[in-house]
């Protein structure tokens, strides 16, 4: 198996909530046409979409109702930016689930939730940056 992850799928139960959210509200840009039912938004070199939690669980044959869910990264390149991205999405309806600060590993990160409880995490780090192609570089010192 290819170590890669091109997409990242998302049981939701109101993908109409999530498009108001990260589209209307945060600004971000979705990927191909709009598709009713689901919702795809490039993020870096992935793709994350959005699928009802009953089309995904026929699809999948995985019970999505007891799916753990996963806690997404978003790093960027300076502490201001996470202040900033991080007021933007509350502003947008996020709820603060672990506030701004100075965290182990010299990273300064906050945590959010979106509308259905889907993790994020908005992190600034000295050693991993956002690259030319939109994935993490590692610079050691």
């Amino acid at each position: 198996m290819d170590q890669a992850l091109h997409m990242h799928m998302v049981p939701a139960a109101d993908v109409a909530a999530l498009r108001a959210f990260y589209i209307d509200a945060l600004g971000w840009k979705t990927l191909g046409p709009d598709m009713p039912g689901s919702v795809m938004l490039r993020a870096g070199t992935a793709v994350i979409v959005f699928l009802p939690r009953d089309y995904l669980a026929k699809e999948s044959g995985i019970d999505v109702s007891a799916t753990a869910r996963a806690i997404n990264a978003v790093f960027v390149e300076s502490k201001a930016d996470v202040d900033s991205q991080i007021a933007r999405a509350l502003a947008a309806g996020a709820a603060l689930t672990s506030p701004v600060r100075d965290r182990d590993g010299g990273l300064y990160s906050g945590y959010f939730t979106d509308p259905e409880g889907n993790g994020w995490e908005i992190v600034w780090s000295p050693v991993m940056r956002p690259g030319a192609d939109g994935g993490l570089t590692l610079a050691l010192p």
